[in-house]
């Protein structure tokens, strides 16, 4: 299945260059890369890894019922999980980002999952839909501007309410004894015991509204850097584009990642952007390049930060792959991660 499932992806990704290449001419985009800029290529690059610092200071927020965590672990730790979502399939990164500090920190995982799988998506999709409302006011884009704008806020506001009442939840001491449990497999109902409540607890932002106000502050800084990350490539390219302009291709750009639909997202990465950034104006040959320019960018970087982090953080094969319950490990400061 696994060798099906890679044939599949690769077959994918030669169906999107092939889309690319029915849309703009290659070579044309390749030769764009000859005249990029390199000093404002490089300040995107080094912006974009800021940009992750201050997601990683927003997760230390939401993580904020566990004292003591250290911003720097975490911080090689959300490069890490960067490099492995962009060299491996399925969100494989966000997996990581749950294993080595349930490992190092003693965090139980459901917390962990509840924050990055709930919590993060939820305040993601609030700043991209504020961010293409405001990125679309300031363009003349009719083509982008009810159909995907207003779904993204239905949806985004359905996940807000249901996530929030969830969060609200008041469980009972034991969920083991409850009545309905008794319709459950005994291991089943010991394992919704053991993992509901840490789950229910890694919503917390969703109901203290001191960690909510400062998860949501820190939320726009960080994406607004990210838009800097991709005008600043833009000035590389010489496109000519207002900064708004990048509101939209910036959230374009994450929702495409966001997507496993090919490895790294290549070739589908390239087709939809650059088909965003021609509604803009800018000749197809030119957007394909920039496309493929920050994208290739970007995965080199992402790699290279993300083997750093591994080297610095000492990061072992039992970081990723053990599972159970560590006892007296340095540093831990949670509580016993579940198994």
């Amino acid at each position: 299945m696994l060798r099906h499932r890679i044939w599949f992806q690769l077959a994918l990704v030669l169906v999107f260059v092939g889309v690319l290449a029915w849309r703009v001419n290659l070579g044309d985009a390749l030769r764009t890369l000859g005249h990029v800029n390199p000093g404002w290529a490089a300040a995107g690059l080094a912006v974009f890894t800021a940009s992750k610092f201050v997601h990683a200071t927003r997760w230390r927020i939401l993580l904020g019922r566990i004292p003591g965590l250290p911003l720097p672990g975490l911080f090689g730790t959300y490069l890490v999980s960067n490099m492995v979502n962009n060299i491996m399939p399925l969100r494989t990164g966000d997996l990581v980002r749950i294993q080595i500090p349930a490992r190092r920190y003693n965090i139980r995982r459901a917390e962990l999952t509840a924050v990055i799988i709930v919590v993060e998506t939820l305040l993601d999709g609030v700043a991209f839909a504020i961010l293409l409302l405001v990125g679309l006011g300031l363009q003349d884009v009719p083509a982008l501007r009810a159909s995907v704008v207003w779904t993204m806020v239905a949806l985004v506001s359905l996940g807000v309410v249901a996530a929030t009442l969830a969060a609200r939840i008041r469980l009972p001491d034991d969920l083991s004894q409850v009545s309905w449990g008794r319709l459950l497999p005994a291991w089943l109902r010991q394992r919704v015991a053991e993992l509901v409540p840490p789950f229910v607890d890694g919503l917390a932002a969703l109901r203290d509204p001191r960690i909510a106000v400062r998860a949501i502050a820190i939320s726009f800084p960080a994406w607004l850097i990210e838009v800097t990350v991709f005008w600043l490539f833009g000035q590389a390219f010489g496109l000519d584009l207002s900064f708004s302009a990048y509101l939209v291709i910036t959230v374009a750009a994450n929702m495409i990642v966001a997507l496993p639909i090919t490895p790294s997202s290549l070739g589908a990465y390239e087709v939809a952007l650059q088909e965003v950034i021609a509604l803009f104006g800018v000749d197809r040959s030119l957007a394909a390049g920039y496309a493929i320019g920050i994208h290739l960018s970007m995965s080199l970087w992402i790699v290279a930060t993300g083997l750093v982090a591994a080297w610095l953080l000492h990061i072992r094969f039992e970081d990723l792959f053990y599972l159970r319950n560590g006892e007296g490990k340095p540093g831990a400061v949670g509580q016993p991660a579940d198994q």
